[in-house]
């Protein structure tokens, strides 16, 4: 896989303490990037990091803790990150949850919803300005996101966007996975022309430990572990997306791994990315009405 030199690059990655969000940070600082892991746990966060440290030849590893589910340790992080950084070229919104039961936030937001789709959209958001001065500076800067083939089969009912009536994990599991794409498409035609892209990607069927939210997924997860590729593996579509000079300018695509793909059909409605994205700032408290403005 041709790979750019990340030397002076700085990429963001979410949930990069363990999984495929580990192997990725491990692949982009392996390219030289100065990379900026998000971890909820600061435990588990440093223990990661030193296992990246001596999987690269570089110290510029950095740790951001943040609960994503959690809008104002979201809003934190986004403002620490464009204060840290004067310029981020990368950023991979990896971190995500599967919930066997219905569960909310201390916003009040179901947690599959609030952590797969609102935490990414939300801080794309805030880091987008720093984003496209990197672009205008560097030429470039790309956003990677973390989807899954989970959003094939599924639709995104606004009648019941938090799951109230009767939930089922795999169901919210799959429309997060569904509002990643749909977020993806619409992002990618707002920011158009600017010199920030931004795509999608299934990372394929990786042994991790999202299924933890579930005794009985677990348990089948544990007794097919043998099936699933490796977090290398599913981590080659993320730096493939973050790094490859083969992607240079493609937005707004699905790939599944380093290979692009289609998505469902019903990723490509427009006006329910549209209406998504309204109730999405709506649920992070951004104002809406203005659809001259970029984000």
């Amino acid at each position: 896989m041709d790979l750019k030199d990340l030397t002076d690059h700085v990429c963001v990655v979410t949930g990069a303490n363990s999984g495929i969000g580990k192997a990725t940070a491990i692949g982009l600082a392996q390219q030289g990037a100065r990379v900026a892991m998000v971890c909820r746990n600061r435990d588990r966060g440093q223990a990661a990091r030193k296992d990246i440290l001596a999987a690269c030849s570089h110290d510029r590893i950095d740790l951001h803790q943040a609960d994503l589910a959690v809008q104002s340790d979201v809003r934190a992080l986004g403002e620490r990150l464009s204060a840290t950084y004067d310029r981020i070229d990368v950023l991979v919104n990896n971190a995500g949850v599967f919930e066997g039961h219905r569960s909310e936030t201390s916003d009040g937001i179901e947690k599959t919803l609030a952590i797969n789709h609102l935490a990414p959209f939300l801080l794309t958001h805030i880091l987008i300005d720093r984003m496209l001065e990197t672009a205008k500076s560097h030429g470039e800067a790309r956003i990677v996101n973390v989807g899954s083939e989970a959003h094939r089969g599924v639709r995104i009912d606004f009648d019941d966007l938090q799951g109230e009536n009767g939930y089922s994990g795999l169901r919210a599991y799959g429309r997060s996975k569904l509002a990643n794409v749909l977020f993806t498409h619409e992002l990618a035609r707002r920011i158009h022309e600017t010199g920030v892209t931004a795509n999608c990607v299934h990372p394929g069927v990786v042994s991790t430990n999202i299924w933890r939210g579930t005794d009985w997924l677990s348990r089948i997860a544990r007794l097919f572990n043998w099936f699933y590729d490796a977090p290398e593996t599913g981590a080659e579509g993320p730096v493939y997306l973050a790094a490859s000079p083969a992607v240079h300018g493609v937005n707004g695509q699905y790939f599944n791994g380093t290979e692009q793909a289609k998505p469902a059909v019903a990723a490509f409605n427009e006006k329910t990315a549209a209406r998504l994205w309204r109730m999405s700032r709506e649920l992070t408290g951004m104002p809406v009405g203005n659809e001259k403005e970029l984000l």
